[in-house]
C-alpha cells in the first residue's frame, strides 16, 4: 500500500497515474497499468481506487474492500502501487484534487495520466477539465477503432496541438499520447454479471477467490 509519507524523497522524472473504480480490478486493468510502465520507462504506476465517483453510482464494494482487492492483485508486479488516498478524502473524488496533490508531494516528477477513451469523449464534463490538460502528460487508452473524430470541437483542437508519440522520451506536462489497447472480451460490469449468476471468473481477474470467499458481487 502506498501512503504518503511527508519526510519521503520526491519521486524524480516520471510518476504514473491510473485511477479507476476497479470494481473489480481485472487482468485488462494490469495489462493497461504495465502498458504504462513500459511504455514510458516510469519507475511507478500508482493505482488509484476512487472513493466516491462523480460521474455514477457508488460501487456495491466498498472503497476499502476494492482497494484491498487491488492492494491483491498487484502483489508481485514491480512498480505497481496501489494508493488508498481517493478512499481516505470525504465527498466526491475529482482527478484534478488527485492530480494536484500528487505534484505537491513530487514537485519534480511529471505526473503521466491514464484515461481511458470513452471518458476522454466526456473530459468536459469533468471538474476543471482545461487544468487537467496541462497537470500532466494525459495518455489516454484507446481500443481499436476508437473514433476520435467524435471529439467535441474544443476538445478535438487540444488534442490536434498537444499530441506526441507515447514513448519515454515524450513524457512532458501539456502533451497527450494515445496507447493502443486491445478489445477485451469482458469488463467489470462482465465480471460482476458473472459472478451474481454463480460463474468462475478466475480466467478475468486475479482476485477471483478473494471475491469468492468474501461473498462480493452475489
Amino acid at each position: 500500500m502506498y501512503r504518503y509519507n511527508a519526510g519521503m524523497n520526491s519521486l524524480s522524472q516520471r510518476l504514473g497515474i491510473f485511477g479507476g473504480t476497479f470494481d473489480p480490478i481485472h487482468f485488462g486493468h494490469l495489462a493497461l497499468a504495465r502498458a504504462l510502465r513500459e511504455t514510458f520507462a516510469l519507475p511507478q504506476v500508482r493505482l488509484i481506487p476512487t472513493g466516491l465517483p462523480p460521474h455514477r453510482d457508488a460501487p456495491p464494494v466498498s472503497p476499502q474492500q476494492r482497494f484491498e482487492l487491488v492492494q491483491l492483485a498487484l502483489a508481485g508486479e514491480p512498480g505497481l502501487v496501489a494508493d488508498d488516498r481517493e478512499i481516505r478524502r470525504s465527498g466526491y473524488c475529482y482527478t484534478i484534487d488527485t492530480l494536484a496533490e500528487i505534484q505537491r508531494e513530487n514537485p519534480q516528477a511529471v505526473l503521466v495520466w491514464l484515461i481511458g477513451g470513452d471518458s476522454f469523449l466526456n473530459l468536459q464534463t469533468w471538474r476543471r477539465w482545461r487544468e487537467l490538460l496541462d497537470a500532466g502528460h494525459m495518455v489516454v487508452a484507446a481500443r481499436p477503432g476508437f473514433d476520435f473524430s467524435a471529439l467535441p470541437s474544443d476538445l478535438a483542437e487540444e488534442f490536434a496541438v498537444r499530441t506526441v508519440l507515447a514513448s519515454p522520451g515524450t513524457a512532458e506536462k501539456g502533451r497527450i499520447s494515445v496507447l493502443p489497447t486491445p478489445l477485451l472480451p469482458f469488463s467489470s460490469t462482465e465480471i460482476r454479471a458473472r459472478i451474481a449468476r454463480g460463474e468462475d471468473v478466475a480466467a478475468l481477474t486475479p482476485v477471483a477467490d478473494a471475491i469468492h470467499r468474501a461473498g462480493f458481487y452475489r
